[in-house]
Order: structure tokens, then sequence, then C-alpha cells
């Protein structure tokens, strides 16, 4: 639309998703959603580089409860240590969203 800015939304990456799998909202903290996952050495590259390129605009992603599509701001990632099951990965990690919001369909008699 004329006159005003443009967002840069950028997709979570489909080769992250298993790092989203646990992803749950955060109770008593409205639009803050947290999961703690073991990564491996791969997932951690990858999550690193797309928060790097993510900084500062909204990320969107399916709410893996409802599957519905969200966005909101990526916090930057937290290492917590060693995986908790060395088998699936190399590092534990929180990852961390705040102001989630649900993407409503585009109605039928919406333009753009």
């Amino acid at each position: 639309m004329k006159g005003q800015a443009t967002e840069l939304v950028r997709e979570w990456p489909h080769a992250l998703d298993r790092a989203l799998s646990e992803l749950r909202a955060v109770p008593g903290r409205q639009g803050c959603f947290v999961t703690e996952v073991d990564l491996t050495e791969d997932e951690v590259k990858a999550l690193n580089l797309f928060e790097a390129s993510a900084r500062h605009e909204h990320v969107s992603f399916r709410d893996p409860a409802t599957n519905e599509l969200c966005f909101a701001f990526l916090n930057t990632p937290v290492g917590l240590g060693g995986a908790s099951e060395p088998a699936r990965g190399v590092s534990h990690v929180r990852i961390s969203l705040t102001d989630v919001r649900r993407i409503r369909p585009a109605e039928s008699h919406e333009t753009y």
C-alpha cells in the first residue's frame, strides 16, 4: 500500500522443523512460546545462521500444537550445554519466540 512500510517476514527453515516440534505457549506470558531441544551440529549452525538473518524481523512458523500459521520475533537462542540425549544431538538449546500472533487467512473481499 502506498505510504506504508513493508516488513520482511522470514519463514522458519524446514530443515529446523524438528526443533519446534515441542514448542509450547508459556503459561502466564501472553505471546511467548518456548522449547528446549537437542540439536545436531548441522542444526545448531542452521539455527545460528537463520537467527542472524532474521534479527529484528518477524519469523513465520506453524504452531505444532494447532498447525496454525503464526509470526513472532525470534529471540537469540540460548545454549544450555551438551545434549540431554547424546544420540539426538550435540547441544541442548532453548528457542523462544515473543509477540507471537496468529495469522488470519485473507478474506475474499480484501485486495492488495
